[in-house]
C-alpha cells in the first residue's frame, strides 16, 4: 500500500503557511494560541470561528465523464444514453401513428355530410374499375345544356320590412353618416394632430426604451451575498494567472476561484498564499481565555501527478 501523504503536518510537504510554534527556551516549543495575549492589544470577541473545508482535495470524476473511464463504467453510461434515446426515438413514433391514423383510410360516411361527387366518382369507380369519370365541371355543363330543363335552384330574395328599413337609416347615424363640419375640422387641422400624435408616441418609444433597459440591467445584474457581479466563465483562466489576480476580480467571482485556489494550495500545486492583513477579517475578542475552532482537514490521498 502506497504510503498517505499528510499536507498538514508533514516536513516540507505544508500547503499553507500555518503558524508555526514558538520557542520559549531551550527545549520548549509552545504553540502560538496558548501564549499570554499582549496586555495593550485591542480587545477581541471571545470566538474565532473557521468555516471547515470539506472539499475533497483530489475530486474524483463521475462514471463515464472522465477522459480514461473504466470500461464497466463506460459500458454503464452507454447504456442509459441508449435507452434514452431509444424512449425518445419510441415516442416520436407513437406521435407520428397518432397523428397520421387513418390517413390512408377510404372516405366513409353520410353522402349529406361528404362531398356527393367524391362519393359517385368512388362508388364508379369501384364499380367499373378504372373507368372514366367524368369530372363534375362538365357534369354541371351537360346539365344545363340539356334542353326542357330549367336552373331550378334560383336566388332567393329577401323580403324586407318597410319598418326595419326605416328603424335601420334611424340606427347608428354618427356612424353610417358623420357631421360634415366634424371631418372638415379634423382634415383642417390634420397637421396639428399629426405632430401631438408623433409627440406622444416619442414619449411612449422612450418609456418603453426605459423599461426595457432597467429589465436589461435587472437581468444582467447578479448578487452573491453583498456582492454584485456580472456571471464568469469558471476554469477558463490557465492556473499561474490565477494566483496574484484574484484581487482584480469582481467581488462574486472571487468566490470560485478562491475555491479553486484553495484545492490548489492543498495540493501543493502553487504556492501557497501568505494571510496578511488584507485577506483576513479582523475578529475582536475579550482578554482572556480564547477558545479557538480550528479547521481540520484530515488525510490527504496520494496523487497521481
Amino acid at each position: 500500500m502506497v504510503k498517505m501523504r499528510d499536507l498538514w503536518s508533514a516536513e516540507g510537504d505544508r500547503a499553507i503557511n500555518a503558524p508555526q510554534p514558538v520557542r520559549v527556551s531551550k527545549g520548549w516549543d509552545v504553540a502560538p494560541e496558548v501564549l499570554p495575549a499582549k496586555p495593550l492589544a485591542p480587545r477581541k470577541r471571545k470566538y474565532i470561528h473557521v468555516k471547515p473545508n470539506r472539499r475533497e482535495a483530489v475530486p474524483l470524476p463521475h462514471p463515464g465523464q472522465s477522459y480514461n473511464p473504466c470500461d464497466d463504467d463506460h459500458q454503464d453510461a452507454l447504456r442509459i444514453t441508449v435507452r434514452q434515446l431509444e424512449r425518445k426515438k419510441a415516442e416520436h413514433e407513437k406521435f407520428v401513428a397518432k397523428m397520421t391514423r387513418g390517413c390512408g383510410k377510404p372516405i366513409k360516411g353520410n353522402s349529406s355530410t361528404v362531398d356527393k361527387t367524391l362519393v359517385e366518382e368512388q362508388r364508379s369507380g369501384q364499380a367499373s374499375g378504372k373507368g372514366d369519370v367524368v369530372p363534375q365541371a362538365e357534369n354541371v355543363k351537360q346539365a344545363s345544356n340539356e334542353p326542357g330543363k330549367k336552373n331550378s335552384k334560383k336566388k332567393k330574395k329577401k323580403k324586407v320590412s318597410k319598418a326595419s328599413l326605416q328603424a335601420a337609416k334611424k340606427a347608428l347615424p354618427h356612424r353610417r353618416h358623420p357631421k360634415r363640419d366634424v371631418v372638415v375640422r379634423e382634415v383642417d387641422n390634420f397637421h396639428e394632430l399629426a405632430k401631438a400624435h408623433a409627440k406622444k408616441e416619442k414619449i411612449r418609444a422612450a418609456a418603453r426604451e426605459r423599461r426595457r433597459s432597467i429589465k436589461r440591467d435587472g437581468l444582467k445584474v447578479k448578487t452573491f451575498g453583498r456582492h454584485h457581479y456580472s456571471p464568469v466563465a469558471l476554469d477558463v483562466a490557465p492556473s499561474q494567472q490565477l494566483v496574484g489576480s484574484l484581487r482584480h476580480l469582481n467581488g462574486g467571482s472571487v468566490h470560485f476561484a478562491l475555491d479553486r485556489m484553495k484545492s490548489f494550495e492543498e495540493r501543493n500545486l502553487v504556492p501557497a498564499r501568505v494571510p496578511r492583513a488584507c485577506n483576513r477579517k479582523k475578529v475582536l475578542k475579550p482578554k482572556g481565555d480564547v477558545r479557538l475552532k480550528r479547521e481540520t482537514f484530515g488525510v490527504v490521498p496520494d496523487t497521481t501527478f
